[in-house]
């Protein structure tokens, strides 16, 4: 099975929420997040991010290698969306990118992006979410539980790129010390609309 990652402006699932349907999915979802692209003068604007969709569903391999043909197509209309798929089998990774998560408290995420910039990645999606973890207690307020906010980046990297990266995140962000976040990567075995990275 592959698990496929669709990153796209705003207003622009849906179009491909049908493709995938067109093609036997059936268990689509499509959640918002942010983008960010390497720009130091939007930066200092503070209109670097960017309103992003991203349309996920799972696909068997045959049908995955189908479908990326049509969604390299349709990608060429959008000009700044990109997709990708990691197979859940863990057998064919020929691909030249892994894809990095960095889970941290809300409002961090973007110094991850900043330090992943700064090393070489290109571009992020940041998604906001929720934690739970056994041994944190959450704070209680009017009888409900508090959880904690989570930012979620996202960013497909080279792979000759993943240890300087992921060793500087975990580095100037102390993700050694207990709840400070996590950082991981999955090999990534399709790809399409990736603005090709430099060192």
């Amino acid at each position: 099975m592959q698990y496929i990652r669709i990153i796209l402006p705003r207003g622009k699932g849906s179009d491909f929420m049908k493709l995938l349907k067109d093609h036997g999915a059936y268990a689509i979802s499509c959640f918002y997040g942010e983008g960010s692209a390497p720009s130091e003068i939007l930066a200092r604007l503070h209109i670097d991010k960017r309103k992003k969709e991203i349309v996920t569903d799972l696909f068997d391999r045959e049908l995955t290698l189908i479908l990326f043909d049509k969604i390299k197509e349709k990608l060429a209309g959008v000009n700044t969306g990109i997709a990708f798929a990691t197979s859940l089998d863990r057998k064919d990774y020929s691909m030249d990118y892994v894809c990095m998560y960095v889970i941290v408290d809300r409002h961090l995420g973007q110094r991850a992006i900043h330090i992943a910039q700064a090393n070489g990645a290109f571009g992020a999606t940041l998604i906001h979410g929720r934690g739970s973890a056994e041994n944190v207690k959450s704070p209680i307020f009017l009888n409900m539980n508090i959880e904690p906010e989570k930012d979620i980046v996202i960013m497909l990297i080279k792979k000759e790129l993943e240890d300087t990266i992921k060793g500087k995140i975990y580095e100037e962000m102390e993700l050694v010390k207990e709840g400070k976040g996590i950082i991981y990567t999955l090999p990534v075995s399709e790809v399409s609309g990736l603005v090709e990275q430099n060192k």
